[in-house]
């Protein structure tokens, strides 16, 4: 290629690149209205923030490790959400986790579930976390009596944690 049809061609793509910009607008042209000083978005309690999606991510590797092994329970988000969730409860559920099996990944639902030592059948916990809604549910049994929580008190429950219920079956 010639310098000339170099130097053309150069000249082209910076009229293209210059031509292609957008000319601010003022808001003082035609009279236009200025933009509201507050939001006016309504907020959902549905909503899912992408960091939290996010951060889900990291949890898959968890997958056919045991749960104390990983602490996967001490990590974040999880552990300031099961407290957020059980409350009062969130000690209960903890030392249910005492015996477990792996932790099973399936359809982007986390799932464990656990006993105290030399309490299985009664004293249980499952956790269920639905990945792709970002929602966290959570079962415990007391003595055979189960408790199902669940954030935004969304009830579809995962398929896991219901069979998990049904282990409890003159109970519920």
């Amino acid at each position: 290629m010639t310098m000339n049809k170099r130097l053309a061609a150069l000249y082209v793509v910076a009229a293209c690149i210059l031509g292609c910009k957008e000319q601010p607008v003022s808001n003082k042209e035609k009279g236009a209205a200025p933009p509201p000083t507050t939001d006016t978005m309504m907020t959902v309690a549905d909503t899912i923030e992408p960091t939290q999606i996010a951060s889900w991510q990291a949890f898959e590797q968890f997958e056919g490790r045991y749960v104390a092994e990983t602490g996967m329970l001490e990590k974040e988000p999880l552990k300031s959400r099961i407290e957020a969730l059980l409350a009062a409860e969130s000690p209960a559920f903890a030392e249910r986790f005492d015996v477990t099996p792996p932790v099973e990944l399936e359809n982007d639902i986390l799932y464990n579930q656990g006993c105290r030592k030399h309490y299985c059948g009664g004293d249980e916990a499952a956790l269920a976390i639905d990945m792709r809604r970002d929602v966290i549910y959570i079962g415990i049994a007391v003595n055979g009596t189960v408790k199902m929580f669940s954030e935004r008190n969304d009830s579809a429950f995962p398929e896991k944690l219901l069979r998990w219920k049904l282990k409890f079956p003159s109970l519920n």
